[in-house]
């Protein structure tokens, strides 16, 4: 086991707790995911395990030695804990080579020159090699930022947002090199998101936090098939729910069927609108209370009138 917390609390002062009682533990190589809306602390929750704030109460443990905040230590924060958020820590006047290069003193020149190499291809940071940091955009900065992260080999990685300035391409390339590397290494991650789509992708396990707290666990399947409630459920993308015999039923866009079977119940539908999202229509319905649905198919469905869930 890497990380463990066990019944942590934050406030700041004399406010509300941001967060209350949260426990959970994280395995070598594995990838966690806290998902959850705006203001939740999520980020402030990263923090805390990194030991950048104090707890009001439990403690943070890494490979079972407890992580201390700042009023136990000259410099805050844990050797073996690297954390990326927006804040963009990086030395303005080095170069970005030199960010990178920086972290690696722990290698021989020649890995180190090999390690930066691979760093600044993955992150496609080559063109800027030279350039000071304060001269690059916000995006090539996160990105840097996360650069230097990785360099340092830490025991668990904390990523807060990290894909908010780049694109679809560098977000793949990107994810999939981190989640190869905390395999090899045995690193753990714990990435904070209120993208549920990037949390499927990602993760090993998903934690919603919500209330001050952390209030469901899912495996990705889970939590996209099988949400507890449609608050939690939408995280992860669209989610319709409508009421059967007085009891909520939640199913996914693509969960029904155009044809009658003894299995499932009919629900009548009215058309309203599709939108094309390029591998499938969406298809927009009324049902008879008022409420909207929609339904994914490769076609637009102006003709249907039931379906069956």
């Amino acid at each position: 086991m890497i990380l463990e917390a066990k019944n942590i609390s934050f406030s700041y002062a004399s406010s509300l707790p941001v967060f209350k009682e949260i426990s959970f533990d994280l395995l070598s190589g594995e990838v966690i995911s806290i998902v959850g809306p705006s203001g939740t602390g999520k980020s402030t929750l990263l923090k805390c395990l990194a030991g950048l704030e104090d707890l009001n109460q439990g403690t943070v443990l890494l490979e079972g030695e407890e992580v201390f905040g700042p009023k136990n230590l000259l410099i805050p924060g844990h050797p073996e804990i690297a954390l990326v958020n927006q804040l963009f820590e990086l030395d303005d006047y080095f170069t970005v080579k030199e960010n990178i290069s920086n972290q690696l003193h722990h290698l021989s020149l020649k890995d180190r020159t090999s390690f930066v190499d691979e760093l600044l291809n993955i992150f496609e940071l080559e063109k800027l090699a030279g350039v000071q940091s304060k001269d690059i955009s916000g995006g090539e900065q996160q990105r840097l930022s996360m650069a230097c992260a990785l360099a340092k080999e830490p025991r668990c990685l904390l990523l807060d947002e990290p894909f908010v300035h780049l694109d679809v391409h560098l977000n793949k390339k990107i994810g999939e090199y981190i989640r190869k590397l905390a395999q090899v290494r045995n690193m753990g991650v714990v990435l904070v998101t209120h993208d549920g789509s990037e949390a499927l992708s990602w993760s090993d396990r998903i934690l919603m936090m919500r209330n001050q707290g952390i209030t469901s666990e899912y495996t990705p399947i889970q939590a996209y098939f099988k949400p507890k409630t449609l608050f939690e459920g939408r995280f992860f993308g669209e989610l319709n729910s409508v009421y059967i015999h007085g009891k909520q039923k939640l199913f996914r866009p693509t969960e029904y069927s155009l044809k009658n079977t003894k299995s499932k119940v009919k629900i009548d539908v009215n058309w309203l609108k599709s939108h094309f999202k390029g591998p499938f229509y969406a298809n927009y319905f009324e049902l008879n209370n008022g409420k909207e649905i929609v339904l994914y198919a490769a076609e637009e469905l102006k003709t249907t009138k039931e379906i069956y869930v």
